[in-house]
């Protein structure tokens, strides 16, 4: 009888030792997600704002007075998208995002390259032709939105921007 003291306290020391690793096991679990996901919400922002900047900069060069023409312009729509770093913020989606959210982000940057061919034929931000693009360029970035806060587990009401635009998409 005097054995069941000492394996007692020797399993009580297991269970106890055993639960103090699971907990710390879980913590570590959660901290991990917690830090992917504040990592992806960065690429995510980072990448909506080159999104946004490449089509602002864009429309920049074609409204600026006295605007480029023929090979400047070319050259200066070409500068202002590949300025955006949207580029290199699509690769950077390749390393932390779900390929559902990659393929709406190459959606988003083929509208965005549409654009910016669109702009280089006819350099008018005023146009139908200008309109639809933007309004494809639109529909894609808030497709794209919902996903990323889908993933990132952010609740509240839809983005009202899907499904708002009623131009039919480009091919």
């Amino acid at each position: 009888m005097d054995w069941i003291s000492p394996v007692s306290t020797l399993a009580g020391a297991v269970v106890g030792v055993s639960s103090a690793l699971i907990a710390e096991r879980i913590r570590w679990r959660r901290d991990q997600q917690r830090e992917a996901a504040q990592t992806r919400r960065a690429v995510y922002s980072d990448f909506l704002m080159a999104l946004s900047r490449g089509h602002s900069d864009m429309r920049t060069v074609v409204l600026q007075p006295g605007g480029s023409t023929g090979d400047r312009l070319y050259a200066d729509l070409h500068q202002a998208l590949d300025g955006s770093g949207i580029w290199r913020l699509r690769q950077s989606l390749s390393l932390t995002a779900s390929a559902e959210i990659i393929r709406l982000a190459v959606g988003a940057c083929d509208a965005l390259t549409r654009m910016r061919d669109g702009l280089i034929e006819e350099p008018d931000v005023r146009g139908d032709s200008y309109a639809r693009i933007r309004a494809d360029l639109w529909r894609e970035n808030a497709h794209l939105r919902e996903a990323m806060r889908r993933d990132l587990g952010m609740d509240g009401p839809p983005d009202p921007e899907v499904g708002q635009y009623r131009y039919p998409a480009t091919p």
